[in-house]
């Protein structure tokens, strides 16, 4: 039994909170000792049920600090950002982040791509990248590789968690988790990409309910995020959307402020849902390759743009969204995110099998 544990579950299950330093020795304890992963359900299902603060999600990202090797690419940490959010939202779309992380790359941001399998949707950016032989491990990765990519290729995918032993019962939860079907949101989906084993200062962070919008942007501030935005396409998206509006909450240094958007302010046409959703793992990997090699001209591609373009413009490149999305645009015409992709499956994938994905998606050789 796991003692130690107890008390907290009782304290959540009356709706009290617990501090920054309750979580982080919580979630280091059930690293080393929860196997079956029993009080990691409850812990994880009573946080969310109750509501988690900001305390409380900074004490798991303490904890993943606690446990992770630290990446040091020797970059600047003002030119390194990442566009993974939460997932878990309702409505199933295409790949967004993915793509558009190629996109970003391409205007000479260096992207440090964290990625893992789909674990509510049908394809994970692991899942894309396995099929062009890129090797993303889910454990015994070697941080070493993903220094070296990211500072010579500009991009690079990687599971954190596969860097230390440290979190090996915390990978076996959510793969038991989703073997039985028990997919519930779990605190993970919030945050296990907020944290970074990787220095940056600027980033956006996609988020399935607009409850925890705010939450999320002092989160990452208090993760000392110089610059940033969180944002929710209202209806279920956890990206900013082209389907109606998107709820955003922005912050530079203390300064938060909360807005929203449609897509015809940016310069795109609004789409509906049946033009961005997911429909089979296939066809996500095939619309992937159509945005980056620039066959695909429609809402696919405009969601793809939006969201590069807001990462554009948070990590300075831009002064607006709108402009950001120009900037996109331009990246993709002038093929400079899929020379992106090409460049990372000749450093760690096969150029044969991405030959393969292109012929099945139709694009000229």
């Amino acid at each position: 039994m796991l003692k130690e544990i107890t008390p907290l579950i009782r304290k959540i299950s009356n709706r009290e909170n617990l501090t920054s330093e309750e979580v982080r020795n919580a979630f280091n304890i059930l690293a080393r000792k929860d196997i079956d992963g029993y009080y990691y359900l409850a812990l994880t299902l009573g946080l969310m049920a109750k509501g988690p603060t900001v305390d409380e999600l900074y004490g798991i990202c303490q904890s993943f600090r606690d446990r992770s090797v630290k990446l040091r690419p020797n970059i600047d940490p003002k030119k390194i950002t990442d566009l993974s959010g939460t997932g878990g939202d309702h409505l199933k779309t295409i790949n967004v982040s993915t793509p558009a992380s190629f996109i970003v790359a391409g205007a000479d941001v260096y992207v440090a791509k964290q990625s893992f399998k789909s674990f509510t949707g049908l394809t994970g950016s692991i899942d894309i990248f396995q099929e062009f032989g890129i090797n993303v491990p889910i454990s015994s990765g070697d941080p070493k590789i993903t220094e070296k990519c990211l500072k010579q290729v500009g991009i690079a995918p990687y599971y954190y968690p596969s860097f230390t032993k440290g979190f090996v019962n915390r990978v076996n939860f959510i793969i038991k988790m989703r073997e039985i079907g028990l997919t519930y949101l779990t605190p993970y989906h919030l945050v296990a990409f907020a944290y970074s084993p990787i220095e940056m200062e600027a980033r956006i962070y996609g988020v399935f309910s607009d409850k925890y919008l705010v939450i999320l942007a002092k989160l990452l501030r208090k993760l000392r995020f110089k610059r940033g935005m969180t944002f929710h396409g209202v209806d279920g998206l956890d990206e900013i959307s082209n389907i109606g509006v998107t709820k955003i909450c922005e912050f530079k240094d203390d300064k938060f402020s909360e807005y929203t958007i449609v897509p015809e302010e940016l310069g795109i046409r609004k789409a509906k849902f049946e033009d961005i959703k997911a429909i089979s793992k296939e066809k996500n990997i095939i619309d992937f390759l159509r945005i980056l090699y620039g066959v695909e001209k429609g809402p696919k591609r405009d969601i793809v743009l939006i969201n590069a373009g807001a990462s554009l413009y948070i990590t300075g490149k831009v002064k607006t969204l709108k402009e950001g999305v120009q900037l996109a645009k331009s990246i993709l015409d002038e093929r400079r995110a899929s020379q992106k992709l090409e460049t990372l499956v000749s450093f760690n994938g096969d150029l044969d099998k991405l030959k393969n994905w292109k012929e099945i998606a139709k694009i000229a050789i």
